[in-house]
């Protein structure tokens, strides 16, 4: 057996084992989609506590600030530029989460997720009310981006209304597409050395998937 023979060999055998570990089961899939969901969820319920009344008191304020910050940790980053490997294993830098929204109808730029939140706060608005559709689509081609690590997307339907002087000024339903992003890692637990599967998933960019918007 020549060498270019068994270099073929070698690099399918590589190849394999990175397609393997890589593989998700129809169960490791159904985990991800509960949390990615939760994670949604979690991100829709913070908003009104950000967003909630105009003219706050420093109490309130404080509050505002608190649920940004957990609002922000549900993201890659936490709403700063993070480091990520490219396909040649070199590290980059990629700019802070983006935020998408819509005014009169009509797709605003993307703008990065603290901004958002931080100029949610200081909206003039007296009562925010923001909803979101549980049905929500997972994309199902979840596609590698490195060892014990994938990206993929899904798709919601937003709610975000507004009221100023008892009137109803905001009343936006929006279709959101957000990238999310998960790494698997396993822990080693007792004296046997058994093995403990722990996810991390972490939201990436929002953006308005309503086609008419855009």
């Amino acid at each position: 057996m020549n060498r270019k023979m068994i270099f073929t060999i070698i690099m399918c055998m590589f190849y394999l084992s990175v397609f393997a570990q890589n593989e998700l089961s129809d169960d490791e899939r159904v985990t991800i989609e509960q949390r990615v969901l939760e994670k949604i969820d979690d991100f829709i319920s913070y908003l009104p506590e950000i967003a909630a009344k105009n003219n706050k008191s420093e109490d309130e304020k404080q509050l505002a600030l608190k649920y940004i910050s957990k609002a922000l940790d549900l993201f890659i980053g936490e709403g700063n530029e993070y480091e990520y490997e490219d396909a040649n294993d070199n590290k980059r830098t990629h700019a802070p989460v983006t935020m998408q929204t819509t005014s009169r109808g009509r797709a605003n730029a993307p703008q990065p997720m603290k901004r958002y939140l931080n100029r949610l706060m200081a909206l003039p608005y007296q009562k925010v009310e923001v909803e979101s559709c549980k049905a929500i689509r997972i994309d199902k081609h979840l596609h590698p981006i490195g060892n014990n690590r994938w990206a993929g997307s899904a798709v919601f339907m937003q709610v975000f209304r507004a009221t100023r002087d008892g009137r109803l000024v905001v009343d936006d339903t929006d279709e959101k597409q957000v990238t999310f992003y998960v790494d698997r890692e396993e822990i080693e637990i007792g004296p046997n050395g058994e093995k403990f599967v722990v996810w991390t998933i972490k939201l990436g960019d929002m953006r308005i998937a309503n086609k008419y918007k855009q």
